[in-house]
């Protein structure tokens, strides 16, 4: 009797880990200039932007057929070489590593983006023609090489006391200069550490 508990006991382990093995195949859609994936919560991450015109200014969608745009996906706007400003939703929570990498991204509209809590690693890489990135008031984290080497890159516009800014966020960005209300002393104090111009307002 223990042996057959035993056996039963093995193939239930097995069941149970196989199970979890299998592939999560994500459905790839297409929506306009915007291909997404749903995520678990029934939401959209946008992994790809595929438009040839050129577009002085771009607004991301807050939602593509009826699901709500909540993360800009690892790599979805690299190198594009056609987009100047751009506006985020609101909807926006994350944004993943080397989203707009190599991009031609010259204005990163993002303080409306009241639910964004994290800019991951290397997201705004080299993207040469940033001058002017604006951030939400609720964003918590950004991370390492976020806007490393954005040599245009003059104006990081926080609204928000952002607590987790890696150390090398703005890495050989030679001209860039941190706007902050006195009380954001978690900026402040990064920007003092590391050396960036800083501008304290009221």
């Amino acid at each position: 009797m223990k042996k057959i508990i035993s056996v039963i006991l093995i193939i239930a382990t097995l069941t149970v880990l196989f199970a979890s093995c299998k592939p999560n195949k994500e459905k790839i859609m297409v929506s306009g200039n915007f291909t997404y994936v749903a995520l678990e919560d029934n939401t959209a991450k946008i992994t790809k932007y595929s438009c040839s015109d050129e577009m002085a200014e771009l607004e991301i969608p807050s939602a593509l057929d009826d699901m709500t745009v909540t993360v800009i996906g690892t790599g979805a706007f690299s190198g594009v070489q056609n987009i100047g400003a751009v506006r985020f939703p609101e909807t926006i929570t994350l944004i993943e590593t080397d989203a707009f990498t190599g991009s031609s991204i010259k204005k990163a509209y993002l303080y409306k983006c009241f639910a964004l809590t994290e800019i991951q690693s290397k997201a705004f890489a080299e993207c040469h023609s940033l001058v002017q990135a604006d951030f939400p008031r609720n964003l918590e984290t950004i991370g390492e090489g976020a806007f490393y080497y954005c040599d245009s890159l003059k104006v990081a516009n926080f609204r928000g006391n952002t607590a987790n800014i890696h150390q090398f966020a703005f890495d050989a960005c030679p001209k860039v200069k941190i706007y902050a209300k006195q009380d954001l002393t978690n900026v402040i104090n990064f920007a003092e550490i590391n050396h960036i111009e800083l501008s304290v307002s009221e």
